[in-house]
C-alpha cells in the first residue's frame, strides 16, 4: 500500500466523519457563543505573550 494513498484515505475518512457528526448533532446558539467567546480569549493570551517575547528580544 502507498503511504499517500493511506494518508489521502484517513483525511477524506475525518472530512467525511466531520461532516456527518455536524448534520447529526448542530451546534446550538449556546455552544457557538461559548466558542466564541473562549477563541476571543485564546487570541488575547497569544497577543500578550508576542508582546512580552518581543519586550524580551528588544
Amino acid at each position: 500500500m502507498n503511504t499517500g494513498s493511506f494518508v489521502k484515505g484517513m483525511i477524506t475518512g475525518a472530512v467525511i466523519g466531520i461532516g456527518i457528526s455536524m448534520v447529526a448533532n448542530p451546534v446550538d446558539e449556546h455552544d457557538r457563543r461559548r466558542f466564541a467567546k473562549k477563541t476571543s480569549r485564546m487570541f488575547t493570551t497569544i497577543g500578550q505573550i508576542a508582546d512580552n517575547v518581543m519586550d524580551v528580544i528588544r
